[in-house]
């Protein structure tokens, strides 16, 4: 199934490529990512077989009118094609290829509460320097934390979060005390 999502995620790619809109293409599916993880039932409603394709693209056409046109072809032969239902692999699997392009890696922070987006912009900015790449992160709201930010980028965790510190204080004190 893996290779379906690449197939997908690298035909729009070589489009976004060719016509130079790597980054502009990454940027417009993640927020039709979001429209579809949002309103699952929309999803539902293209991927039925009771819509003509016909149909399909009317709504597509109308609902991402503002978009670029190989990306609405693109969501109406993923429709046409039945794949509906593997519409967010497909997407992530672009993002994913658009992001390796770019050397932009995404990542979540999480924090006891909303963070400003110049908070976040902060903690992308100085993760950035770090890991030599371009970050660009989500805020998810984690009330276990206590307090502080925990993000997480690939594979790797930076916890600056009092749980954390808590818990290495903890650690400390029962392993000192031996």
């Amino acid at each position: 199934m893996d290779s379906l999502y690449s197939r997908y995620a690298n035909g729009l790619f070589s489009l976004a490529l060719e016509e130079n809109k790597v980054d502009l293409y990454r940027k417009k599916i993640k927020m039709i990512k979001n429209v579809f993880e949002e309103n699952e039932d929309f999803l539902h409603l293209l991927s039925s077989c009771f819509i003509s394709n016909k149909d399909k693209d009317e709504i597509i056409d109308k609902v991402f009118k503002s978009e670029e046109e190989y990306i609405r072809n693109f969501l109406k032969i993923i429709f046409l094609n039945k794949r509906g239902n593997c519409l967010i692999k497909i997407l992530n699997e672009f993002i994913k290829t658009c992001n390796e392009n770019l050397n932009i890696k995404d990542g979540i922070v999480y924090s006891v509460n909303k963070l400003s987006n110049k908070q976040i912009e902060r903690i992308q900015e100085s993760l950035s320097a770090r890991l030599n790449c371009q970050v660009e992160l989500t805020n998810s709201i984690d009330e276990k934390l206590l307090g502080g930010v925990k993000v997480t980028i690939e594979d790797k965790i930076f916890d600056g979060s009092i749980k954390n510190k808590l818990e290495k204080l903890k650690e400390s004190l029962i392993s000192g005390g031996n």
